[in-house]
Order: structure tokens, then sequence, then C-alpha cells
């Protein structure tokens, strides 16, 4: 249920309305900056915007910078130093000096003298590192990292010996010491400045580095979302592994460490909870726990925090999974009057506040509007603040809410925001909302669906005005899209007809098409528009596709379907199912006309679901195209091509289009206009194959435009020593019609010396003819004849009027034999009007009284 209230009249304003400095954000104009709640630095301290990111306050900090510097609410135990501070302070060593023992206590072997100097560098933890060292961990062990301090530690839960021995390396991992427990390994080192560690697992074991590991996008990787289950509170995990006791060697706390046998992620930020803490983590889960009451236990899916053994609700921060989702949009999973009384609360701050801080309480207000699903107040409240406060929209947590309100009020330009860019440590924990906004955007749907999928059960924690907003629009976003690992996150929806609609898509993905299509049938008349409009949708497609019905009956039941998809703000969608329809019953024409109205709708489709339609369409009107003497059906889809060809983005299929049209233009006597679509497409085909055949159908029309030059080139430009031997052959004839257009009778007759092809001996012959060379022409034409004219059956207008120039050669050179031969080949077989009696006349035998005479 989505809430509506009214607006106090002092923050009434139009929600169609955007700040200057918001619109200049979305343009990338605006300057980033970091959380403004951070307090200000001192004079002495650098700008804000050059600390990193993950400092943590301590009472005596390794630089001597003032507390206000770094940022608050992290454990009191943290401490790091900046990597460049402003001064040359000199470092001071933050505890005592780790110990170098391996694990069996023995101390290590002593260096070789050619390794002391290296060594000797290598023990300076400031030294920068690449070094990426193994973790020796078989994949039934669990294990869970973290920072405390300035340790970063690494708890594996093997209850039996493992081998330590390996583990050294340079720079900052010289300091690393192993510490076996009875049921555990504690590794160690220390982490001198604010560089960040990563993690990452192999079939070897896992890996530490200092830098992301390749070929993996670290900010992708998993992470856990707690989730509020029956028994407790659950940090999910695909395979846990166990939970060990251990005591914070920096603070002295009790601390419960939930380990993972797999690449699970960690907690993103600090969550407090009513008598313990849940602290970031590499990996794993680490609960600090200040209550005897509070508990942690593996079970299959994950890690359960309970109180006492039993679930317990906690409110307040805990079980949220990152500052985006508490901080930024303020969510509180409250029942609804609570938030009700929320909203009031803040509504009636915000109207007395004073100046110096009435927008950080309009800021509430706005964000307890957005928790009651009241989306289109949560803009209107923040319109107004950012017209009295405009140098507030640089504020990430404002611009993430501002386009978050925008993406739930349908206004998919205004969430565009959602994109970033993020402070660093809060990118990986906007990726579900930047899937939320892909999948408005209806463009990448894959990475639409792994972004949604990968923090799924992020959605369960959310209050119900929300929830039940984004997650039918999630589920069904990884179901149509997400991979079979995707699709995992769906085992547990509502029973409501839109999640019905969701797991026939997910039946549908699994192969199980006849679940998913009885689904689709029983939900044709679901009382939800909505879901009856994509039921039909579906079930048309299916049968459509499996041949139940034809395509025009498909095409009828489409079209019907299109004043709900348009209530539905669905009609793009079903314009283009109407365009496949058309596809399938060559109807190419409407299929083009459909595909032009999806891109013209209010809610148009995106260009990656256009351009697969259009190339299709396109492809088929150029692959069957009128004949030539159709002039007027030519002209026709030579004009369909013309209209929509520019729609194409680059690449090798729109040349394949360009090439196509060209020939139109070519048949119907238009060589210049060919000659532009030819030279066109060349550049965008990548097969030298099929850059040659265009280059010789450029080649021919610009002989057409009496430009032998220009065709010679085209040839040249085209060319490639692996071309096939069709290829060539064409290519050596268009060589020889080029210096043919030039006079050069000569080359000509040199390139075609002993190509049998037809064409050649057609030109050739023609040379010889026009020479008076009549015995070398009767020679050629008769070899065309032979490949041309058939033994039996009738003959064509060409095959015809070849036997007549066979006749004719074969008398200018008194070659009887010849003429025998091609009166033997033609027969009975009649030719058409005049051409028999001039045949007849040519082959007539000679008299013997003539012959002597002469």
């Amino acid at each position: 249920m989505r809430c509506s209230v009214t607006l106090s009249a002092l923050m009434l304003l139009s929600c169609s309305a955007i700040t200057p400095a918001m619109a200049a954000d979305r343009h990338g104009n605006a300057r980033h900056h970091g959380n403004s709640h951070t307090p200000a630095p001192t004079p002495q301290a650098p700008p804000t915007a050059a600390l990193p990111p993950a400092v943590a306050q301590s009472p005596q900090t390794e630089t001597g910078l003032p507390d206000a510097v770094l940022l608050q609410g992290l454990p009191s135990s943290w401490r790091a130093t900046l990597m460049d501070p402003p001064s040359a302070t000199t470092k001071t060593s933050s505890g005592p000096a780790p110990s170098t023992a391996s694990a069996s206590g023995r101390p290590p072997p002593p260096p070789t003298p050619s390794s002391q100097q290296s060594d000797a560098n290598a023990s300076s933890p400031d030294t920068p590192s690449m070094d990426r060292i193994l973790l020796p961990v078989p994949p039934r062990m669990g294990l869970a990292a973290f920072q405390s301090g300035s340790r970063f530690i690494i708890v594996i839960d093997n209850a039996e010996p493992m081998d330590t021995s390996a583990l050294r390396g340079t720079g900052i991992f010289s300091t690393l010491t192993v510490n076996t427990l009875p049921d555990a390994t504690l590794i160690q080192l220390r982490v001198p400045d604010t560089r960040r560690l990563y993690l990452s697992q192999q079939a070897e074991g896992w890996v530490l580095g200092d830098k992301p590991p390749p070929a993996i996008d670290y900010e992708d990787r998993r992470v856990i979302n707690p989730q509020y289950v029956e028994d407790g509170t659950l940090y999910p995990m695909r395979r846990s592994g166990r939970v060990i006791s251990i005591t914070d060697p920096t603070s002295g706390r009790r601390l419960l460490v939930g380990t993972s046998t797999m690449d699970d992620g960690g907690i993103l930020s600090l969550r407090e909870g009513d008598g313990y803490e849940v602290w970031p983590t590499t990996e794993g889960v680490v609960i600090s726990a200040q209550s005897p009451r509070i508990d942690l236990r593996p079970v299959p899916n994950g890690m359960l925090l309970t109180e006492d053994g039993k679930a317990f609700l906690d409110h307040g921060r805990a079980v949220y999974a990152s500052d985006v989702d508490l901080k930024w949009l303020g969510l509180r999973d409250l029942p609804l009057d609570a938030l009700m009384a929320r909203y009031n609360t803040a509504l009636h701050a915000a109207a007395d506040s004073t100046p110096a801080d009435r927008f950080d309480r309009r800021l509430d207000a706005a964000k307890a509007a957005f928790n009651l699903g009241s989306f289109v107040e949560t803009r209107g409240i923040m319109t107004i603040a950012l017209q009295d406060d405009p140098e507030e929209a640089s504020r990430p947590d404002v611009r993430f809410l501002l386009a978050a309100a925008e993406l739930l009020c349908g206004d998919v330009d205004g969430a565009s925001l959602l994109t970033g860019p993020w402070p660093q440590n809060d990118k990986r924990a906007t990726q579900f909302w930047r899937g939320l906004y892909l999948a408005a955007l209806r463009d990448d749907h894959d990475t639409a669906a792994r972004l949604l999928a990968r923090d799924f059960t992020r959605i369960k924690s959310y209050p119900q005005p929300v929830r039940e907003v984004i997650l039918p629009v999630a589920a069904e976003e990884i179901a149509r899209y997400g991979t079979p690992e995707d699709l995992t996150v769906l085992n547990s929806l509502p029973p409501d007809a839109q999640y019905q609609l969701v797991d026939a898509f997910r039946q549908l993905r699994s192969g199980n098409r006849n679940a998913a299509y009885a689904t689709f049938q029983k939900l044709e008349d679901n009382r939800n528009p909505l879901v009856a409009e994509k039921a039909i949708e579906q079930k048309a497609s299916m049968d459509l596709a499996s041949g139940h019905i034809t395509p025009g009956a498909a095409a009828n039941l489409f079209s019907t379907l299109l004043p709900d998809a348009r209530l539905a703000g669905r009609e793009a969608a079903v314009r283009l199912l109407l365009a496949d329809a058309y596809m399938r019953d060559r109807r190419w024409s409407d299929a083009l006309q459909s595909i032009d109205a999806a891109r013209s709708v209010p809610q148009p489709a995106p260009p990656s679901a256009i351009a697969p339609a259009l190339f299709q369409a396109l492809s088929g009107v150029a692959q069957t195209p009128p004949s030539t003497e159709d002039k007027e059906s030519l002209l026709r889809a030579a004009a369909m091509l013309k209209a929509h060809v520019s729609d194409l983005p680059p690449g090798e299929k729109r040349a394949d289009i360009l090439v196509a049209y060209g020939r139109m233009l070519s048949a119907l006597g238009l060589p210049d206009d060919a000659a532009l679509a030819f030279s066109d497409a060349i550049p965008l085909l990548e097969s030298p194959a099929l850059r040659a055949a265009a280059g010789i159908a450029l080649a021919q029309v610009d002989l057409e435009r009496k430009l032998p030059q220009d065709a010679l080139k085209v040839l040249d430009v085209t060319d490639d020593p692996n071309l096939p031997d069709d290829i060539k052959t064409t290519r050596r004839i268009m060589t020889a019609q080029i210096a043919l257009a030039n006079g050069d009778t000569t080359k000509t007759l040199s390139v075609l010396h002993n190509d049998t092809s037809p064409q050649s001996l057609d030109i050739t012959a023609r040379i010889h003819e026009g020479k008076g060379e009549w015995a070398a022409a009767a020679r050629d034409v008769r070899r065309l004849a032979e490949a041309t004219i058939p033994e039996s059956g009738s003959l064509s207008d060409d095959q015809q009027a070849l036997a007549l120039r066979v006749a004719s050669d074969a008398s200018q050179a008194a070659d009887r034999p010849l003429l025998d031969w091609i009166t033997s080949r033609i027969g009975g077989r009649p030719l058409d009007g005049d051409r028999q009696a001039l045949f007849n006349l040519l082959t007539k035998p000679v008299s013997p009284t003539l012959a002597v005479s002469q």
C-alpha cells in the first residue's frame, strides 16, 4: 500500500520543479563532496575531500591530526593513519612489535647474505607492496576477516593443523604473524595507513593482497545483507563455517566471529544494536557483544544472531546493510502507525526549525515521507529545501534520496543520478538502487538483474510501503533476465498474483515451459490489469513460438492488447511483439511501422531493444527484394531501407543493409546514390571477403559512372591476399573491364589469359570481334556456349542470342565444324522471331557446286 500524506503549507511545491543546482549535477557539472555531516577540518588539517574515506576516530591518532577530521561512529578501538599526511609527521608505533614467529613457535630461518638488504627494505610496513600471499585454507574451513585498529585480522576456524610456514611477504606483508589457537588460526598484519586489503577465494585457498585481484570486479563482489527471520537476525551465507569467540587484540572486547567457507563478502558498515555492534568486515560476520545475552550461531544458510537463543526485533540500526539504506534513505522497518507518527514529528520539526538547521530537518521529513511510500511528497520536500539551500545539492546523501524518489515517482530521467558518482566506500552499497534504475530504463537487463539479485535480501528489511513498491519490480527483472544463480533468490516470495507471475517467468527461464504456460493461462483473467496484460502477452508469445497459432493470428491478438498495454505503460513492449509477429509473416512494411511506433510512444523502447528488431526487419527487406522488372516494388523496398538504415548502430550489420540498399539503387538506375551507399558500407566491414564483395559492387557502379580510375582505387583498397578463389576471379574480371574501359585491350586480354569463366570468355570474344579476329572470337564463343547452352530443354532469351552469335562468328571465320556443332547443339529447339530464319541462313550447308566455283 502506498501512503499519501499532505504537506504543510510551508513546504508545498510543484513536484516537477527541479533546482538549477540539481539539474547541473545531473549533467555531471556539480562538484563531488563527501558527506556534509563530517565535521569541518581545522585550519591545520587537510581539506575534507583529501581524506581517505575509511579513517576511524581514535583518542590518539597516529598522524597527530585532530579527531574532528576523522569519520565518526566507528568502534573506538579502530585506528589508522593517513597515507599522505600534510606535514612530515614522524609515525609512531601503535603497539608492540608483531611477532615473527611461525605457527610452530620456531623463529623463521635467518636470511641469506644475498637477501639481507632486500629483506631489510621489505621489512618496513610503509614500503608500498603489490605482493599477494596465498592462505592455504581448504574449502571445508571457514574464514572471516576484519580490521581492528591498525591490525588486519583473519580468523580461520580450522580444528586441524594448517601449514603456515609459507606465509611470508614483503612490504606491508612482512609484518604478518600467525597464532594457532585450540580450534582456530589467527593471522594478523599491521596496516600502517589507510590502504585497503583485498581477499579473494581460489581453488588453492584464499589470496590476500593490497591491490584488487586481477580479472575480478571487487566493487561488484557479494556482501552480507542481514534480514529478520523467524528465529532471529540472519546474516545469509551460501555455506557457513563456525563461530569463533576471540578477544579483540586492540580493544579487548569480546568478539563473536562468524566464518564462511565461500566468498560471501562481508558487512559494509558499522551497525549498532541494543547490547552489541556489527562491525564492518571484509569477509564473514563480527559481532562485538557487550551483553552476555547476545549470541551468534551457524545455521545452514548463514549466521543467526539471537538474544537468549530467541529472535528479537531491533528497530534501531543494526539490521540495515549500509549507510545508503540507513542514513541516505533513512529506512526504518516500523509499523505503519509508527512510520506515520515519525513523519508527523519530522514535519513539525521542519516547520519549527531555525535557519541553521532548517535543511537537515527538512531532509529528515523527506526521509520519513519516503519510508511511508509517499515518494511525491519526498520529491516536493527536497525540491523546496534545495531552492532555499542550493549549496546542499552536492551532498551524496541528498542526491541519492532525490534520485530514489524520482525513480519511484516514475521519472526515469530524474533518477539518472543513481548512476553516481559516489564516494568509493559507498559505491558498492548503491548497486541495488542502480539495478532498479537500469530496470526502469529497460536497458542492460542482464546487469540490472545481476545487481538486484546480489542484494535482493536487502528488500526484506525495508519498511512495508517501500518494500511493496520495489519488490515486484526487482523480482520480475530477476525472473525475466537473471542467471540460474540469480533465480535462487526468488525461492520465497509472497503468494500474490504479481509474484505468481514472477514465478511463471522463473519457471520459463528454468526450462519448465508447461508449468509456466499453465500459470500464464491462469492469470489471463486476473483482476490486476497489469498482471493480466503480461500473462496474455506472454502466453501469446509462447503459442506463436510453438506454432499453436499463426503469425497472422498472433499479430491480431497483440493488436487487441495495445489499449490495455498503453494503460499499463507497456505499449512499447507489445509493439515490438507485434513487429515480431509481422516479421514471422514476412510483412516487413508493417513490422517497420510497429517498430517506429515503439520508439514514439510516451514510454519508448530503449535502443538496445529497438536495434535487433530493426535489423531483423531491414534484413528481411534486403534479403527478399522484388525482381528488377518490378520497379515500383523495388522502389518501395529501397525507400524502407533508406528511411531506417541510419537508425542502426555502426557495425557490420548496418554495412550489410547498406550494401543491399546500394544494389537496389543500382538496379533502379541510380548509380550515384548506389556509390554513396557502398562507400558508407565499406569502412564498417571487417571481413575481408565482405569488404572485397562491396568493393566489386562499388567498382561496377563507378564504371557505369564513367569513373574507371575510381573503380581501380576501390579494388586496391579492398584487396586481401587471403580472399576466396571465386572473389579473386570476380576481381580479375573487374580489373579487365576497367582496362577495357580505358581502351587498353592488350592489358585486358593479358589479365584474362587462360580464364575460362563465362564472363571472361564474353569479354575476350568481344575484343576479338572488334578487331576482326574471327577465329579467336569463334573459339571463345564456342567455349562460352558449351558452358551456358544446355543440350536439352527450352532456351532462354540470352541463350538464343548466344547461339546466333556463335553462328555469326563461325560464319565469319568460315569454321564449318563450329557451324555444324552449334546446329547439333540447338537441335530442333526453335528460336524466337527472326532469330530462327537468320540462324538457319548462317548454318545452311554450302552445296558442292557452289563450293567448287568459289
